[in-house]
């Protein structure tokens, strides 16, 4: 195990071995079981459905911002970052076209948000330094406990930089219902490259304290 400061975090990696092709053969089995199982409502935590349904044509996320809802079977594709963020927000917050994700972390996506509105509790890229397409993840509430045992189809080994809000700390995994090394993200903490967990995270938690459980 290796600790890499993230602001005033500390980010923690468990390290196992790399997967054989047949293991990753399994593991992408494995994911499509819980993708589909994801999208016909059998997530849950807290009560609550966690993930998200998928559009079709989204190959590897390249080319969309993309917003999942935490709590609802639900996710919206955009062409456009600016657009997912204003969709994200309920149209609180309204960006250049343009807006680049790296000048996005300064901006406090939640800001005005009231009780009953949901908050962005994380934006994750397809590329390094906050490029490339991008998933925004929305919850009922400023940060809770909430899960995603798989990533949503076309996301799955997609993610190569991460940024938190909201007072939310996450935790990625490797494989899908959590399994694998983990990745511990600090709260509102960014992280501009995954190093080993660079197109390997499958699965997903937040929480407002670090580690997610």
């Amino acid at each position: 195990m290796r600790n890499a400061v993230v602001r005033s975090e500390v980010r923690r990696i468990r390290h196992y071995p790399r997967a054989s092709p047949a293991f990753r053969a399994l593991r992408h089995g494995l994911h499509v079981a819980a993708s589909i199982t994801l999208i016909i409502g059998a997530a849950q935590i807290g009560g609550r459905p966690v993930g998200a349904t998928l559009p079709a044509g989204l190959s590897g996320g390249r080319g969309r911002h993309c917003v999942a809802q935490l709590g609802a079977l639900t996710m919206r594709c955009f062409a456009a970052l600016n657009a997912a963020v204003a969709d994200a927000t309920g149209g609180r917050v309204q960006l250049l076209a343009g807006t680049t994700g790296a000048a996005l972390r300064a901006i406090p996506l939640n800001r005005g948000a009231g009780a009953s509105d949901y908050h962005v509790v994380s934006i994750e890229w397809t590329r390094s330094n906050y490029s490339g397409a991008s998933l925004t993840w929305q919850a009922p509430s400023s940060c809770g406990d909430y899960a995603s045992s798989s990533m949503p189809r076309g996301w799955n080994d997609a993610i190569r930089s991460v940024a938190q809000y909201s007072g939310c700390a996450t935790t990625l995994y490797w494989d899908v219902n959590f399994g694998g090394a983990d990745d511990v993200i600090g709260v509102n903490a960014s992280v501009p490259e995954l190093g080993s967990f660079d197109g390997n995270v499958s699965s997903q938690k937040w929480c407002p304290e670090s580690p997610c459980n």
